[in-house]
């Protein structure tokens, strides 16, 4: 059918059936007798018919035709009586279905399936493809019955192929397969509406706001804090960064394919200065920079929507005006899927700052132990204990809630949802979710559905964080979308990315084989956070240079300030590291890049590892801008093509230096895209499915069509379906 001409919601005369592919024909409308223009020429629609009614009849004014179709009555002044129609065209059915193939060498494709009941020949009942000017062989049919069904192409009348497109196979038991559709009701229908905003299209990036922009080449000091050069390695201090700079770095990050920005905590800080969660192996005193030790005021929430008095911004970082500002630019940015950037606010909800005015007005709201004192998570080791893993303190100056106490739960719960509907934020990361207790987060998500109406992407998107890189079942007892976290950010995947790319002994091989049980493992409607990087562990460019061979390793005094993490200089580093980001950005989850990431920013641990985001090229070397380079063109892909978050994953080919996998399932409005990776230092070659393809990673490249591909050092190619 075409789509071009008009659609007038006045009375038309219809002269064809309304079913998918019939539209007008020379018909007239009826406002003072005036025509139409002649637009029947785009239709092979038999003229003057209209539509029967569901009974059978034929409109008032109309005759029946001798074919048992309606025909409209002209009337004595030329004009012709019709029937209102809806605005726009009825959709086809679910099951009208186009079946392509891509082959140049074939000289004839035919169609077999169960619903017709495996023909052999033409004139067995086997459907012909007709070659387009593309290249392409398609036929359009309507699958009857609906539900399960399969089917093969005949290649020259004699060679039997599964669609090397359609990922989902059922044995053939011939030793071959045949591929599987689930007419009204398959992949397509999961990918949902392909044009509109749909969290599983996010790329998220985490700009911790204190080190990302000055926009005012101010910084207010914490006295007593260990100062250092954030521009080059650790720093206890503030360093300057603040939300109107960030503000004015939305543009960078649109451009570069970001559409969802996780901001660190904004919220009014300690003003004093502490020491570290063990003093004993970490001399040095920190601020809190990072926002991660929040100090409310006695904030009173007997009107949950006018607390008194209302919580404040943290000055160090802006205002509320500042804040404001910055969702408002995030939520109308240019961004290449054109939904803007959704926002997420850090909520820290596990302590208070003991000098709080909350924590001064209500001690009791806070776990003690049996002397009075607060029990401490480092030097008791009681970060996994069954009782006090959720009441224990992180230092003596941080009070942990007792969130048994109803009074101090709704305090908390109230207070995030201020925050997410004051803000309009479109998520909340929850800080150390496995150390408050689940009924905080079911008692959040239970008001959440409550209360947030019609959030973006059907969804107000909960993301955890569970530090674990190896019991899955710990960070899958938090999820479950309807009453506790949408998702967690997925250690055990960094852990396993790490050593399929950056390890000599790892291989993709085992990676593709482990993920493909990770997909579903936390629920079909679970959205976790894939990433490589974070605040927490040492920059991810030191383990792709092999500097750090453990995958699991984390933050410590001695690589936290020491001065051992330089910028690397050679390319490979860099080269695996953009293999790590073609693999999230390509893949169904949340990737999520840590600022800096995407020039392979050096440092340690933390606090090294949350240097000052670096804004001038002439800084960085060749291969960091290569780097970048490759981040915007993944952001990009990602951002424009839904199939690569919704779509469903079906490995080709693996080995330990290959990896090979298509994304498809979301029908032509979003079609397959086939990844090939190579992570040897020397070049590989691999089988990619015969097929017309655009290579998205290079502009301007001459059509591929699949065969044996040659892939550079270190390198990916991402292929889309044409």
């Amino acid at each position: 059918m075409n789509p071009s001409p008009r659609w007038w919601t006045r009375s038309l005369v219809l002269s064809a059936a309304l079913s998918s592919g019939c539209a007008v024909d020379n018909s007239r409308l009826i406002d003072g007798g005036a025509s139409l223009p002649d637009i029947g020429a785009d239709f092979d629609i038999p003229r003057g018919a209209l539509p029967n009614f569901p009974d059978g009849s034929c409109p008032d004014a109309a005759a029946r035709l001798p074919d048992g179709a309606c025909n409209a009555t002209t009337l004595a002044d030329g004009a012709v009586v019709g029937v209102d129609i809806p605005p726009t065209p009825p959709p086809p059915p679910c099951n009208e279905v186009q079946f392509r193939y891509v082959d140049d060498r074939a000289t004839s494709v035919w169609l077999s399936g169960s619903w017709l009941r495996w023909p052999a020949t033409t004139a067995a009942g086997a459907l012909p493809l007709t070659r387009g000017a593309d290249g392409a062989w398609t036929v359009t049919t309507r699958v009857e019955p609906r539900g399960r069904q399969e089917y093969k192409f005949i290649i020259d009348g004699t060679r039997w192929i599964a669609d090397p497109m359609n990922p989902t196979r059922s044995p053939d038991g011939a030793g071959g397969e045949n591929s599987v559709l689930n007419v009204c009701g398959g992949a397509a229908a999961s990918c949902g509406d392909v044009t509109a905003f749909d969290w599983r299209d996010a790329f998220m990036y985490f700009a911790m706001v204190d080190r990302f922009s000055d926009g005012d080449g101010r910084r207010t000091l914490v006295p007593g804090a260990t100062d250092g050069d954030a521009t080059r390695g650790a720093s206890g201090q503030y360093a300057g960064g603040d939300l109107p700079g960030l503000t004015t770095r939305m543009p960078y990050l649109a451009d570069l394919g970001v559409t969802a920005l996780w901001l660190s905590a904004p919220y009014k800080a300690r003003d004093t200065s502490g020491a570290a969660i063990d003093p004993a192996a970490d001399p040095h005193v920190y601020s809190s920079y990072h926002g991660y030790w929040p100090s409310p005021e006695n904030t009173d929430y007997t009107d949950p929507m006018r607390p008194m008095p209302a919580p404040r911004v943290e000055p160090r970082l802006g205002t509320d005006g500042d804040l404001r500002a910055l969702i408002a630019a995030a939520h109308g940015a240019t961004s290449p899927g054109g939904h803007g950037v959704r926002v997420l606010f850090d909520y820290v909800m596990k302590h208070v700052d003991d000098e709080s005015g909350l924590y001064r007005a209500h001690r009791d709201w806070f776990a003690r132990g049996s002397g009075g004192s607060f029990r401490l998570c480092g030097p008791e080791n009681l970060w996994d204990d069954p009782v006090w893993g959720t009441r224990c303190a992180f230092t003596s100056y941080l009070a942990p809630f007792d969130f048994e106490n109803d009074a101090a739960r709704a305090w908390s719960v109230n207070d995030a949802l201020w925050w997410a509907r004051t803000y309009q934020v479109d998520g909340l990361r929850l800080d150390a979710i496995k150390h408050v207790p689940l009924r905080w987060l079911t008692d959040l998500r239970a008001r959440i559905n409550r209360e947030v109406s019609s959030p973006m992407g059907g969804r107000f998107y909960l993301v955890g964080e569970t530090f674990n890189y190896d019991d899955r079942g710990a960070l899958r007892s938090a999820v479950n979308p309807s009453t506790m976290l949408d998702g967690q950010f997925d250690f055990p995947f960094k852990a396993r990315l790490c050593e399929a790319l950056f390890t000599p002994a790892g291989g993709l091989d085992r990676f593709a084989d482990w993920i493909s049980g990770n997909d579903s493992f936390y629920g079909t409607t679970a959205l976790m956070s894939t990433f490589i990087g974070n605040h927490d562990i040492p920059r991810a460019i030191h383990f792709a240079s092999r500097q750090i061979a453990d995958c699991r390793a984390g933050s410590s005094p001695s690589n936290g300030w020491s001065t051992d993490f330089r910028q690397p200089t050679d390319a490979p580093p860099y080269e695996r590291l953009a293999l790590a980001f073609a693999v999230m950005l390509t893949n169904p989850g949340v990737p999520l890049m840590y600022y800096g990431d995407e020039v392979g920013l050096a440092g340690g641990g933390d606090p090294d590892n949350r240097r000052m985001m670096p804004w001038s090229d002439a800084s960085l070397n060749p291969h960091q801008l290569a780097l970048r380079a490759q981040v915007r063109r993944l952001g990009r892909i990602r951002a424009t093509n839904p199939v690569l978050g919704r779509g469903s994953r079906t490995t080709l080919s693996s080995t330990q230096d290959t990896w090979v996998y298509r994304m498809g399932g979301c029908g032509m409005a979003a079609r397959d895209i086939v990844v090939a990776l190579n992570r040897a230092d020397v070049a590989r070659s691999v089988e990619v499915p015969a097929a017309m393809y655009e290579d998205l990673m290079r502009d301007g490249a001459p059509a591929e069509m699949g065969g044996r591909v040659e892939l550079a050092p270190r390198s990916a190619r991402v292929l889309r379906v044409r």
